[in-house]
């Protein structure tokens, strides 16, 4: 370690500026520096649910649709109102990307005069709309769908075209292109229009998230070196925490994009994990270093002894958050095994700049330098404290055994569960938009059921065709958010009524008249309006769509299972559901559960290296309890104030755990390195004076700095913000309090 002091002395500035320079030459990857935000990424490359979705699209052309909905207190059929549904109509047919809009306008309206049938646009112009009013508010087809029941509400589907609606960057040009569209007829009419659907929510969640990363991330830059300085009141204690950070973080994320790697909404926040990181590495070499110059030590020996007595900890904490967080990157998921590589390779960098750069930089001080006292420090280093935790050990251990009871049964309220639009604030685009469709519409997401018939032309059978009807009426039985429900049976039902208005039958009894009927429907429309998007080519597969309200993922699980067991249980026939909403609970439910998995991999792995490291197995279950504790005491506050487990919470669970085993490990490595000299009281006087201050002052840091992201409009960071806090300070706690006092006990009884 001499050798190494010396060495660091005698080449500070080289070491500073070649590091510097390395870091800056790396950084040049960051121009390559892009985002993607495609559902694609959360499944393996070899996904079912991706190639069953891709087939989908395939045969059906996607379900990429934007919803844009208003809302006349005087009603649609109006002059300004309709002319605003034609003028919308025909704007938003002209977007690139776009292959055709569904709206009052455009629906073609099924009708017979002088016995010949008419299928034509509903709506070309403002004559005769009073008589269309009476239509539309009749016609089942449109009803709580295109035109609300009270007649106040309308809405435009906006179809992508199979080719480009998967390409995010189309979702976030055709968004960008019908706001401005709506902007400018907003002002004209005085019309308050609303924008939701799958491709919004892609491009919401890439817009949001890059905005969050330009403002929130420089924010908390901000926050932490404007606390470092109010903390150390110098320039020496912003710079050393600052570069270590900074360095770090700029070397990971080169890193990243040398590797191949995109950020998206889950990767974003890379920063702060490096940051918590860091920050604890430097912040304990620092604070020793004040530590013992504040005790008149030369310089270069308040640097010697302050990296003799932190290097092992910081080593031993790199290396468990570094191997404990390995396991997330042999994920199949490449946000989740990005991040795991992310933190494994930020653990090993900041360790190697915290023993490198952080001691050179402190090195270029002269001896005369006068270290300001900070706040904390003096009452941090009072003796007495560990005379008191022996006095009030049973007292401690009793009082914390009543919070994990009171806290422990909010557990029993907690839910794995999210939704993509719940990741979007209230006051967001899609998710007002979302909002106001349910409240004044329909359903703003959308189950595409695809039926297998068993057989070609099998969609025309009419018993296949009486099945549909039966399962409708069910399945809006039994789940009250099913709002609608459309497919190529509510076509031939609307032929049957019209050419047959005296038969009894909604459906026709022989198969030959349901194809003479879809025959007829289809020379009938006109170019663009096809059925090919609601059945296959052999018309073996028809295609049910059916808009839902907003529910949790659990219940998009639910009600899909259900779906296919019903059809499996009490027909002939199969069904699976597909679509973005599907794939969307599918997706929340993997990400989750996977993240939960690696992370009690994580805790494992962690256990048994701590055990390998202090080799005391009678230990082992002090050594864990406070770092499994805090994640399940904030998971009992999260069951109290509401918030599920979604990926911004399994997020939080990962800082939280490096975090508390940091210092917990700092904790263990001076209890070890003073009880063999010191009676228990001076060993637990002197693991305060020596790690209290930087446990304690990384603590408020990362508080504050993680609070940030709760002004997010991107729910799982909220989540995130909320959930870290309390669970870093509960993390404290427990490490300055009650780990004291089970030691305690535990030396008692030694």
């Amino acid at each position: 370690m001499d050798a190494y002091i010396n060495f660091l002395d005698k080449q500070k500035y080289k070491i500073i500026i070649l590091l510097t320079l390395m870091v800056a030459l790396l950084s040049i990857s960051l121009k390559d520096l892009a985002y993607e935000g495609s559902y694609r990424i959360w499944f393996d490359k070899d996904s079912k649910i991706i190639k069953d979705y891709d087939d989908f699209r395939t045969t059906f052309s996607g379900d990429d649709t934007f919803i844009v909905a208003f809302k006349d207190e005087k009603g649609i059929f109006t002059p300004k109102a309709i002319e605003t549904v034609l003028y919308l109509s025909e704007e938003f047919n002209k977007i690139d990307g776009v292959s055709r809009v569904d709206s009052l306008s455009s629906y073609q309206y099924i009708s017979t005069e002088d016995d010949e049938i008419i299928i034509e646009d509903f709506i070309r112009d403002i004559t005769n709309i009073q008589r269309k009013k009476l239509l539309a508010l009749k016609d089942e087809l449109i009803l709580n769908q295109l035109i609300s029941e009270d007649g106040r509400t309308t809405m435009l589907a906006v179809k992508l075209s199979n080719v480009t609606g998967a390409d995010e960057e189309v979702n976030i040009y055709v968004m960008q292109r019908l706001q401005e569209i709506i902007t400018l007829t907003q002002l004209s009419s005085g019309y308050k229009f609303y924008i939701t659907g799958i491709p919004a929510i892609t491009a919401s969640l890439v817009s949001i998230s890059q905005s969050d990363a330009l403002v929130l991330m420089p924010l908390a830059v901000v926050v932490v070196v404007s606390f470092l300085f109010l903390i150390f009141r110098s320039v020496i204690g912003v710079l050393v925490p600052s570069v270590v950070i900074v360095l770090t973080f700029l070397s990971v994320v080169s890193i990243q994009m040398l590797l191949g790697y995109k950020l998206n909404n889950f990767t974003v926040n890379i920063p702060s994990f490096v940051t918590a990181i860091a920050i604890a590495d430097a912040m304990h070499l620092y604070l020793a270093w004040i530590y013992y110059k504040m005790k008149g030590m030369p310089n270069i020996q308040a640097v010697a002894i302050a990296l003799r007595k932190n290097i092992l900890p910081i080593g031993l904490t790199s290396f468990t958050t570094a191997i404990g967080f390995a396991s997330l990157g042999i994920s199949e998921i490449e946000p989740i095994s990005t991040l795991g590589v992310a933190i494994t390779t930020g653990a090993f960098i900041a360790f190697f700049f915290s023993i490198s750069i952080a001691p050179a930089i402190l090195l270029t001080i002269n001896d005369d330098y006068k270290v300001k006292p900070i706040k904390f420090f003096n009452l941090l280093n009072t003796k007495g404290y560990g005379v008191f935790i022996v006095k009030n050990d049973k007292k401690i251990v009793g009082i914390f055994m009543l919070l994990f009871v009171v806290l422990g049964y909010g557990l029993n309220y907690v839910k794995v569960d999210s939704n993509s639009i719940k990741y979007f604030s209230d006051d967001t685009v899609v998710r007002s938009g979302s909002n106001f469709i349910e409240k004044n519409l329909t359903g703003s997401m959308v189950y595409e059921i695809i039926l297998d018939s068993k057989e070609e032309d099998g969609i025309k059978n009419p018993l296949f065709l009486k099945k549909i009807v039966e399962f409708e009426e069910v399945f809006k039985a039994k789940y009250n958010n099913v709002r609608f429900t459309h497919s190529l049976k509510d076509i031939i039902v609307r032929m049957q009524k019209v050419l047959n208005p005296s038969s009894p039958n909604i459906i026709p009894k022989e198969q030959d008249l349901v194809a003479q009927y879809l025959l007829l429907y289809s020379m009938s429309l006109p170019q663009g309006m096809e059925i090919n998007d609601k059945v296959n080519t052999t018309e073996q597969f028809l295609r049910l769509s059916i808009n839902i309200d907003l529910v949790d993922a659990s219940k998009d699980l639910e009600m899909i299972a259900w779906i296919k067991t019903w059809w499996d249980e009490n027909s002939n026939y199969s069904a699976d559901v597909q679509g973005q909403t599907a794939i969307f609970a599918y997706m929340q439910s993997s990400v989750t559960d996977t993240l939960i998995t690696s992370i009690s991999i994580t805790l494992i792995v962690v256990a048994i290296v701590m055990f390998l490291i202090f080799r005391n197995i009678k230990m082992l279950w002090i050594f864990i309890l406070p770092n499994i504790a805090p994640i399940v005491l904030v998971a009992g506050v999260m069951g109290y104030i509401g918030i599920h487990i979604d990926i911004g919470v399994a997020i939080s669970a990962a800082v939280i755990l490096g975090i508390a085993v940091d210092d917990t490990i700092h904790f263990f490595s001076k209890y070890f390195d003073a009880i063999q000299t010191k009676s228990f009281e001076d060993t637990i006087d002197y693991i305060i004076s020596h790690s209290g201050n930087a446990m304690i002052l990384t603590t408020f840091i990362l508080s504050f700095t993680f609070a940030i992201f709760g002004v997010s409009s991107f729910m799982p960071n909220v989540n995130f913000a909320i959930v870290t806090v309390i669970a870093l300070n509960l993390a404290l706690l427990l490490d300055l309090v009650l780990l004291p006092a089970l030691l305690s006990l535990f030396y008692k009884k030694v």
